[in-house]
């Protein structure tokens, strides 16, 4: 099947999707998220396909969101604020309590974590490039991650007066620890390849000309394999991991939607479409 915003090949039982919208270096929209979980979901339907390889047309791995479209869905929404006096957390709990938009927020873009997340099949990274925000949450929520030492990951959310919602909040900390995480959701501060390693996220680095021979190497073997008891050992995996990631991404919702009607966050957009620096006043 043909698609506009990715790129689908099989081969020896591993499916190949490259995230393929080079003018946006990869930006996740609603139109590639649906192509994506499309993709997904036949995977999970296909016996014969084993195993994923997800990566990026060069020479990014994937941007995060797309900002521009997320700057004119902002100004259609018109101005809003966060009522004076309230502490962000105390705003959290009225969210949670409603559930404000909660479930639906798992729909669309933010569904491809958790669907990656959840995959009865191994998957990879290939992150041959930048992988920022969102595009970080996917790499994440990929069993495995082999990067380029081209590769660079950073958590850009906070320079949209963002959150995390992607999931990472979740993955993030249980592969790197707290004191990491902080620095990296806090800052946005990008993390090269072999640093990316050394702190656990990557399970290998390899030169750019390496990435997808090394890649594929692997997701043949493990196609090759019991991938049905990989299955199981992802899930009691992850059901030793605390909380579940469904219940983050719950989470998420309402602090997302808290967070877009921060000033903070439609400056640091505005300032990125402008192409100059944002000037936050912290509400």
């Amino acid at each position: 099947m043909a698609y506009q915003f990715i790129d689908v090949a099989e081969e020896d039982g591993v499916l190949i999707v490259t995230l393929d919208d080079p003018p946006t270096r990869n930006a996740i929209g609603d139109e590639m998220a649906g192509e994506l979980n499309q993709e997904l979901e036949r995977l999970e339907a296909d016996a014969d396909l084993r195993a994923l390889v997800l990566t990026g047309r060069d020479p990014s791995f994937c941007s995060g969101a797309n900002v521009k479209r997320m700057n004119e869905a902002n100004e259609e929404r018109g101005e809003t604020s966060v009522p004076d006096g309230v502490k962000p957390w105390d705003h959290l709990q009225q969210q949670w309590d409603t559930m404000a938009s909660g479930e639906s927020y798992m729909d669309g873009v933010r569904f491809v974590p958790l669907k990656l997340h959840n995959l009865q099949k191994p998957s990879i990274a290939a992150v041959n490039g930048y992988a920022m925000g969102l595009g970080m949450g996917i790499a994440l929520s990929c069993d495995i991650r082999i990067a380029s030492e081209s590769a660079r990951f950073s958590e850009t959310f906070i320079r949209r007066g963002l959150i995390p919602a992607d999931g990472s909040c979740w993955q993030l900390p249980r592969m790197i620890g707290l004191s990491h995480t902080f620095m990296l959701q806090y800052t946005g501060d990008a993390v090269e390849a072999q640093e990316a390693y050394r702190l656990g996220m990557v399970s290998k680095v390899v030169s750019p000309s390496e990435l997808m021979d090394t890649t594929m190497e692997l997701a043949k073997r493990l196609a090759s394999g019991p991938t049905y008891s990989m299955a199981l050992i992802k899930k009691l995996i992850q059901d030793s991991l605390f909380k579940n990631l469904e219940e983050s991404l719950l989470l998420a919702g309402p602090a997302q939607n808290i967070a877009r009607s921060t000033s903070d966050h439609k400056e640091g957009v505005r300032a990125f479409v402008e192409k100059r620096q944002p000037v936050y006043k912290g509400r």
